[in-house]
Formats: C-alpha cells, structure tokens, sequence
C-alpha cells in the first residue's frame, strides 16, 4: 500500500490531482482509513496509467470514466479519437498555413493593419462554415467555383483586397476625385471575377429574405466607410455593373 504522498510521488500525479480524480470517480484508492487517509495499490498504479494515456489522446474526463469502466469498448472509442484526432491535425495544419499567409502578407504589405490581418485570419479559419452557410442560398458546383478561385490565388487575392481596403479607408477620409474614386472601387469589386459576382447575386435574388451572417463574412470597415463605399459604388454606376 502507498500512502497519497508516497502515490504521488511514485506517479507522477499532484496530491490535488489524485483527490480530484477520487471525487470524479476515475481513481478509487484502495483503502480509505477510518480518519480519511487515502492508501493505493498496484492495481490503482495501472488505472492511473490509462488515465494518463487517455488524457494524452484527448479525452475528457468524463470519457475515461466510461472506458476505464467498460473495457470492451476500448477499440472502438480509439478509432472513434482517431478520426476526431485527425480532424483535430487538419485544423492544426490549416491554421499554420494560415498563420504563414498572414505574415507573407504582412512582408509583402506594409499598408496592412492589424484589424485587417486578423479579420482575413478569421475569414480562413471559418471557411467551412461559410461553405455551409452559402449552401442555404446557393447550389454547391457554384461554391466550389468560387473557393476553387479564392484558393488558386490565395495570396495575390489577399495582397489586393487589403492594398484595396486600405486605400478605400483613405478615400473615405480623403475622397478623391470621381475618376481615381471610380478606379479605387473597382479594384475592390473585382478582386473576384465579375462573372463570379453576377452568378452570387443572381443566386441570393432568388430569395425575398437572405439572413446574411456577418461573423462568418466581416468586412473590416467601420458602418460608415461601408455605408460611404455603397451610396459612391451607386453614384459611379459600379454596383449596378457588379451585379448584373
């Protein structure tokens, strides 16, 4: 028998830990003496190595308490983390490739600022729920085309639309004259093939109420330089172009 001190010692595990584990139920001692001293075998030394193992692959403690309790069970839940693991690393490696694009950006692009950077982060890091989300309105060949696009010029995309915003917020502050505005807008408006475009807009007019998700699609303008951008895009005769 172990006393908790001598347990922890041999294991590993915090004095807290091990209390934790017992009120959880994952790691029952022994022997509980009559004035609460808590003694643990050789038998407990192996639940305590399947704790450690299951923590390491993931679980929640709440899982360990199950599997440690079913046995049987055991393959089936490793496959089950493996699958969960492996989307788990493609998660990992999309957010690296996209940390890396964010400072190639940043290298290339000295006009980038930083609410900018980390709005176009969050944009590449939600794509798959913007995919489900477009799926309500717009049928999936036509989202392929579009992030098939988006992903063949990932960076030059990227480079342009921020070189584009920030010159679209220096406008705003600074508006220029109608011909270098007009040109300024543009840019902006056909980072995206227009044919793409035209295809969107046609797709989301076919709908009287579109409930548009400004989490999953942030424009990094405040309401005022967006609201400015659209009422100049109208009087330039550009939106109309875009969309139709």
């Amino acid at each position: 028998m172990y006393s908790i001190g001598e347990f922890s010692k041999k294991t590993g595990i915090t004095i807290r830990t091990l209390r934790y584990y017992g009120e959880k139920g994952l790691l029952i001692p022994a022997r509980i003496s009559e004035g609460g001293q808590r003694y643990y075998n050789d038998a407990n030394i192996i639940t305590v190595q399947k704790i450690v193992t299951f923590k390491y692959l993931d679980y929640s403690l709440e899982e360990i308490k199950e599997l440690i309790k079913k046995d049987d069970s055991l393959l089936q839940s490793l496959e089950h983390q493996k699958l969960q693991l492996l989307k788990k690393k493609k998660q990992l490696e999309q957010m690296l490739a996209t940390i890396d694009t964010a400072i190639h950006i940043h290298q290339e692009n000295t006009a980038v600022d930083p609410t900018t950077l980390l709005l176009i982060i969050h944009s590449l890091l939600t794509e798959e729920a913007q995919k489900d989300y477009l799926r309500q309105y717009i049928p999936e060949p036509l989202i392929e085309r579009i992030y098939s696009y988006l992903d063949m010029n990932f960076i030059e995309i990227n480079r342009r639309y921020i070189e584009s915003l920030f010159e679209i917020k220096q406008a705003f502050l600074h508006p220029p004259e109608d011909t270098e505005l007009k040109q300024l807008i543009e840019q902006l408006f056909y980072i995206i093939p227009p044919e793409l475009t035209k295809s969107l807009a046609q797709e989301f007019e076919k709908y009287e109420n579109v409930d548009f998700d400004n989490w999953l699609f942030t424009i990094p303008l405040s309401s005022e330089e967006e609201n400015w951008l659209l009422d100049q895009a109208t009087r330039l005769n550009i939106l109309e172009g875009v969309i139709t």
